[in-house]
């Protein structure tokens, strides 16, 4: 009794071992992970099921006609949308993900951020209003734009707010994942100068110059060739667009082609990505090293920017 006594405080007093970040991220990745594999497999089981039993009462291998026919028929015809629309809802997919996804970019991006911009604001939870850069003509004609995960701060005395965007161009129900930067911008224009990527597409469609606004050659040849400046006043292309803008602008990589917006108070830049800025793994599981520098990445992209603006715009 007494060794059974000694065994159990012994137990009683082992010290339970704390969950890394990592794992903690990971065991978060895991229930989604297994509520989507659930999912698939319900609804790709129902699917071929379904599909079997057209082909069977098609060749007439099952019931000419009768009741039960009726009652597979309906039983098929419910549980293809349940599976669609219902069952994710009842696996929680949706909370879970959320709760998965905002976590991992508190833990990698948040961090790199205030260490960087001290005074930053980070918002990841909710989806942010436009209002703030509704101003920028790429915005103004766009089908659609839904932003978030805004990170709103200062760099090198540069205001910016950045955007994780869903953009929606024309008429196209096509939706392309962004990044936008916005900066203020202490030139002042006579009218915004706009400089695209030739490669800069949203949903498939290339960029279309606005009706009003001329295309302006300048000097750098290689720079013609794979950018495109737009102004109503060439006068004010002639003056802005110089050899060191040029330069710098074929130097500057965003993780995709880019579409420029020089205001006469603010720089609006879209970056055309393949995916959501630091997207959360659902199949692959979350190393911290690699995460870490998607994140020092993603706040490189918004230093080397501003840094090219203080060069060579602001004045």
């Amino acid at each position: 009794m007494e060794q059974e006594k000694v065994m159990e405080a012994t137990e009683s007093e082992t010290p339970q071992v704390e969950l890394t970040q990592v794992e903690k991220l990971n065991n978060l990745r895991k229930k989604y992970r297994n509520a989507d594999l659930l999912w698939k497999v319900i609804t790709v089981a129902v699917i071929l099921l379904a599909l079997v039993f057209i082909y069977l009462i098609y060749m007439k291998l099952l019931f000419d006609d009768g009741l039960l026919r009726v009652i597979l028929a309906c039983v098929f015809l419910l549980a293809i949308p349940f599976c669609l629309y219902v069952l994710p809802l009842l696996l929680k997919m949706s909370s879970k993900y959320k709760a998965y996804n905002t976590e991992y970019k508190n833990v990698f991006l948040q961090e790199k951020i205030l260490g960087e911009f001290p005074k930053a604001d980070y918002k990841a939870k909710d989806r942010i209003s436009i209002k703030e850069i509704s101003e920028c003509s790429m915005i103004r004609k766009a089908r659609s734009a839904n932003a978030n995960d805004c990170i709103e701060g200062t760099y090198k005395g540069v205001d910016f707010l950045r955007y994780d965007m869903e953009l929606s161009y024309k008429k196209s129900g096509r939706t392309s994942n962004c990044v936008l930067i916005a900066c203020a911008n202490r030139t002042e224009l006579d009218s915004e100068v706009q400089i695209i990527q030739r490669d800069f597409k949203i949903g498939k469609q290339l960029y279309e110059k606005p009706e009003t606004y001329q295309e302006y050659v300048c000097d750098d040849e290689k720079f013609n060739k794979d950018y495109a400046v737009y102004a109503v006043n060439q006068e004010t292309a002639t003056g802005f667009v110089d050899n060191e803008l040029t330069r710098k602008l074929r130097k500057f990589s965003g993780g995709g082609p880019i579409a420029a917006f020089f205001d006469k108070k603010k720089v609006y830049l879209i970056i055309k990505r393949k995916k959501d800025a630091m997207e959360a793994p659902v199949y692959k599981a979350v190393r911290e090293n690699a995460c870490r520098r998607e994140a020092e990445k993603e706040i490189e992209v918004i230093k080397n920017w501003v840094d090219l603006l203080y060069d060579c715009v602001v004045k």
